[in-house]
């Protein structure tokens, strides 16, 4: 296993999560439900983070989330599979789940 990444915003964790396993990463978030100890444990203790369960997975689970990330610049969308509209704040699709696609 291999640390990817670590972040204040479970939120996006879970976006990241979502979008490595619709391409068939396996990843796991651990920490996500500890922050409650903050105070306790350092807060780097505490703090959400996605692991990946395979460390050859790194170069195409960076992409992916470096994907999403310029995602962020983009308004509206349309999804790929299903051609339902969805709102910029989604990186997955509502009705399909399917990840956005960066053009």
């Amino acid at each position: 296993m291999i640390r990817l990444c670590q972040s204040d915003s479970a939120f996006t964790l879970q976006q990241y999560y979502d979008a490595l396993q619709a391409q068939g990463i396996a990843c796991l978030i651990r920490n996500q439900f500890i922050s409650g100890a903050a105070g306790d444990l350092p807060i780097q203790d505490t703090q959400p983070e996605l692991w990946l369960m395979d460390k050859d997975d790194l170069m195409i689970a960076n992409k992916v989330l470096d994907e999403l990330s310029a995602q962020c610049e983009h308004g509206e969308w349309v999804c790929g599979s299903c051609n339902e509209p969805q709102e910029a704040a989604f990186n997955l699709c509502w009705q399909c789940q399917q990840p956005r696609i960066c053009e």
